[in-house]
């Protein structure tokens, strides 16, 4: 399933989170205003709504941030000035997990620790959630599921496919590369420093 700002923002306005109605709605005004048609909230669903989430994202954490900031200084204010807690690891083996949503979607941490030490180690990061295969019903990946019918203008320089999954922020190592059905490679650029790279999407 997708992960980024385009859920968070899907699934705050439809919960009515008051913020991210806020400034979707703001979003939305200023795109209407431009736009010879009337675009919704269903129209986010899109390259441009992905692009316009991260915008709503970023007013959205900017405002909380001014909250928590607060929050923090009167936390200290209160006396409060511890600023860690000592970790303790007992004998033998711990597990454990993390979920944070990072700044291009659901982000999670798996560790195993034995004996003070980590034994084994993997994260599980926002562009492997959207850069999915098929599941196991057939369903379509997001990068794939984005891609139906979204014009081509010239199939030997795929610029609209690049602009659609480059709208979900992959990392670098995920985001370089076009291949044909077989493999082969579609296109070849130079990097700035004069470098050859072949690009295998």
């Amino acid at each position: 399933m997708q992960v980024g700002p385009l859920a968070q923002v899907l699934v705050g306005y439809q919960a009515n989170h008051a913020l991210t109605k806020k400034w979707t709605n703001k979003a939305l005004s200023i795109i209407n205003s431009l736009s010879p048609r009337a675009i919704g909230v269903n129209d986010l669903q899109s390259t441009m709504g992905r692009m316009v989430s991260r915008a709503i994202r970023s007013a959205v954490i900017a405002e909380l941030a001014v909250k928590h900031w607060q929050l923090l200084v009167d936390n200290i204010a209160s006396g409060d000035t511890d600023i860690y807690n000592e970790p303790v690891f007992p004998v033998g083996e711990v597990r454990g997990v993390g979920f944070h949503e990072a700044p291009r979607g659901a982000l999670s941490h798996w560790a195993v620790i034995r004996d003070g030490k980590i034994a084994n180690y993997q994260a599980v990061v926002p562009t492997t959630w959207n850069a999915g295969p098929r599941d196991e019903k057939n369903q379509k990946g997001p990068y794939e599921a984005s891609l139906i019918d979204n014009p081509v203008a010239d199939p030997e320089q795929p610029l609209e496919v690049l602009r659609t999954v480059h709208s979900f922020d992959p990392c670098l190592a995920c985001a370089v590369h076009t291949v044909d059905m077989h493999g082969n490679p579609i296109a070849t650029v130079r990097t700035l420093d004069g470098q050859q790279v072949n690009c295998e999407v």
